[in-house]
């Protein structure tokens, strides 16, 4: 089964995330043409959102750009990790060390969301969508999110998996939608049990062929949601560079987060 989302409120959500990506102003028709939709459509809502006050528009360019108040939105969720740019400094930090892909995760459902991405730098490199999900169960993001809870709560979620089969993002509305993969949870268990003794968690070619992750938690405080750091990157070369990877992990998170 799928969950609707209303497509105007996804589409929102897409042009604030492209922008995140892009980091420039940026033309309604670039916007349409990235995300296949129609000119007028999207004229309609970027003038909206103008009008809401989340974008300026320079009419000598014929560009848009967010506001502040779009800064500022959600500015006080888990600021011990969000102040002073201090989680983004270390995203910064880790792709100017490895050249990979480096991206912020949080659970969502049954699936795991990519919140920020900095794209890879190398010239053999796997670009990662902002907004992409990942199953929960079948994913290096997902293991080491599994790992923060009771192996009972685990094994509840993977028969949920299985019930619905593995969640996958719609590139139109990000909604969640089937198929997937069913996992083996006796054996979902032994790879959860490897993560919590090692720290990290390293899929390759579980989502993606000759893809992989390597994934480790940041710290938070009491009550607030649990959060992964990763580097995305082509199975190969983070299983030549698997050792030295999770080092600078490890090293950039007691620089940045402490």
């Amino acid at each position: 089964m799928s969950r609707d989302v209303v497509k105007s409120a996804a589409r929102v959500i897409h042009v604030l995330e492209y922008f995140d990506d892009v980091r420039r102003a940026v033309s309604v028709s670039e916007i349409a043409e990235h995300h296949d939709w129609p000119v007028s459509s999207t004229s309609v809502l970027m003038r909206s959102l103008v009008t809401l006050g989340y974008l300026d528009y320079e009419a000598g360019t014929r560009t848009y750009m967010p506001t502040t108040r779009v800064a500022l939105l959600g500015n006080w969720i888990q600021a011990n990790l969000f102040k002073d740019g201090q989680l983004m400094h270390l995203m910064e930090w880790l792709s100017e060390k490895t050249g990979e892909t480096v991206v912020l995760a949080a659970r969502n459902g049954l699936g795991v969301h990519y919140i920020q991405v900095i794209q890879a730098t190398n010239t053999m490199r796997m670009s990662v969508r902002l907004g992409t999900v990942r199953p929960l169960c079948w994913s290096g993001s997902g293991w080491m999110l599994l790992s923060t809870l009771d192996d009972d709560t685990i094994r509840k979620l993977a028969q949920r998996h299985n019930a619905d089969v593995a969640p996958v993002a719609s590139p139109e509305t990000g909604a969640l939608s089937l198929p997937g993969k069913r996992v083996d949870i006796a054996e979902l268990m032994e790879v959860i049990a490897d993560v919590r003794a090692k720290g990290y968690a390293f899929s390759a070619n579980q989502v993606t062929a000759n893809g992989g992750l390597i994934a480790m938690l940041l710290p938070t405080l009491p009550g607030d949601k649990p959060l992964v750091i990763g580097l995305a990157g082509l199975t190969s070369v983070l299983e030549t560079n698997l050792d030295r990877f999770v080092a600078l992990l490890r090293e950039g998170i007691a620089l940045h987060i402490g």
